[in-house]
């Protein structure tokens, strides 16, 4: 899977060179001083997204299974001969996520392992709003066409194809209050701001240092800072979406066709860390100095 996108990044950069341009925006590729890096669990396969499950673990997406790990390091499989499981969000009990190459959208029962049919829904990030619905997005590198960001209406099942018209969409992200959605762009390293009234309305908030970072997925803080999965630099960025400033929280992680794939803020003892997949099968926590406030923005 990791080969299928970079090769695809590769020739959309080769047959497109304007798309591949730096826009105006680049931020600055500086250390952020002070985090700390562990590693949680390792020798699992190419981790795609996690979600924290509230206790002190994650679910986590790789290649064909969606696997758990607990506090301790622990990993088990949850389901197993999936389609390239990709973005995992969890409400409850209820484990939502999508398998890529089959454009389905899957739900289980965490507490009793029971599954519900999947619907088709094609994407790979994925994010529960407030309201329940589910936003999704598609670059195209695993086959079709980008289809920007997708709406998934819960309360009919319907779905409202390029909600938001970006281009090459990513990873997803919600704002603190809960009015604005950033995604972020693999081939150009630009992150994007979508209001949700407005969807159409997107501009670009920043953009990521090199001519081919490959950004993937993204969260944000309860202080508005961004932080970015950046595969193909091998860096975690914290990014600015008011002014575009950036630096990078940890750098040399891997990278090319094993870097971090996705990021969360959870747990970590009485405070919060961030947590990282990479693609190279490992799960990193990165530990931030005591001057950074770092908290989950809060869904409901």
């Amino acid at each position: 899977m990791m080969f299928r996108r970079i090769t695809g990044t590769a020739l959309a950069c080769a047959g497109a060179a304007v798309v591949c341009v730096l826009p105006a925006r680049a931020v600055a590729d500086e250390p952020c001083a002070g985090w700390r890096i562990d590693t949680v669990a390792q020798g699992l396969e190419q981790l795609e997204n996690l979600e924290p499950d509230g206790q002190d673990g994650f679910y986590l997406s790789g290649d064909t299974k969606v696997s758990h790990v607990d506090g301790g390091g622990q990993v088990r499989t949850v389901l197993d001969n999936l389609a390239a499981p990709g973005g995992l969000q969890l409400d409850g009990t209820t484990l939502r996520f999508l398998t890529r190459q089959d454009g389905r959208l899957w739900e289980t029962d965490t507490a009793t392992g029971t599954s519900a049919p999947p619907v088709p829904l094609p994407g790979n990030g994925l994010l529960r709003l407030p309201d329940g619905d589910l936003l999704t997005t598609w670059v195209g590198t695993e086959g079709g066409p980008s289809r920007g960001v997708s709406r998934y209406r819960h309360d009919t099942g319907a779905v409202e194809p390029n909600w938001s018209p970006v281009p090459r969409a990513e990873g997803l992200a919600l704002s603190p209050d809960h009015r604005t959605v950033y995604t972020d762009d693999l081939f150009t390293g630009q992150i994007y701001r979508i209001p949700l009234d407005d969807p159409g309305a997107w501009t670009t908030a920043a953009t990521l240092p090199g001519l081919l970072s490959g950004p993937d997925d993204l969260t944000m803080s309860r202080a508005g800072d961004l932080y970015v999965a950046a595969h193909v630099a091998g860096t975690v960025y914290r990014v600015d979406p008011d002014t575009g400033a950036a630096c990078a929280v940890a750098s040399g992680l891997s990278g090319g066709w094993t870097g971090p794939s996705s990021v969360r803020i959870a747990p970590d003892g009485d405070g919060w860390a961030l947590y990282a997949t990479l693609f190279d099968g490992t799960l990193r926590r990165l530990r931030p100095p005591a001057d950074v406030a770092l908290a989950p923005v809060p869904t409901t």
